[in-house]
């Protein structure tokens, strides 16, 4: 299999009932807690406005054999506008061609014709596959601990 059979393209909202599959085994594998309609709904916004962010698939032919997704945020320590690379997944059977390189190098690509001078992204401690590609493709880590407070209309 030669990286050369792979293409990104934007997922259109078509795409979706083919892309969730694909986000299940993702979210499984990521062990996060899987919410369809939320997930098919911020799918819908990334696809549709372009100032959210951006959804490639990787695709082989026509299958889909993985896909990236970049949010865009905004921070004044890197100057304004910045990319978070979401989610980078490659389906098992594709791995071994190169695929997550390339997709960061996509995800790169997205972020500099926007404009952007920083890519983010999140690995798991545990991921060290993953840490590793991030690693060699010149991403470090900072001394912080990334922290979360859902907001709901609980609040």
């Amino acid at each position: 299999m030669s990286h050369n059979d792979y293409r990104f393209a934007a997922a259109m909202e078509a795409d979706l009932p083919r892309l969730m599959p694909v986000l299940r085994e993702f979210y499984t594998v990521e062990h996060l807690p899987w919410n369809e309609p939320a997930l098919r709904s911020a799918l819908s916004v990334l696809i549709a406005d372009p100032n959210a962010g951006r959804l490639r698939l990787i695709l082989r032919g026509d299958e889909i054999a993985g896909h990236v997704a970049v949010g865009f945020g905004f921070s004044l320590e890197f100057g304004g506008r910045y990319g978070l690379l979401d989610e980078l997944f490659v389906l098992p059977a594709h791995r071994g061609a190169g695929l997550a390189k390339r997709a960061l190098a996509e995800a790169e690509a997205l972020c500099r014709a926007e404009g952007l001078r920083a890519l983010r992204l999140e690995v798991n401690d545990d991921n060290e596959r993953a840490r590793g590609i991030y690693e060699r493709a010149g991403y470090t880590a900072h001394p912080r601990r990334l922290m979360t407070r859902w907001l709901d209309a609980s609040d």
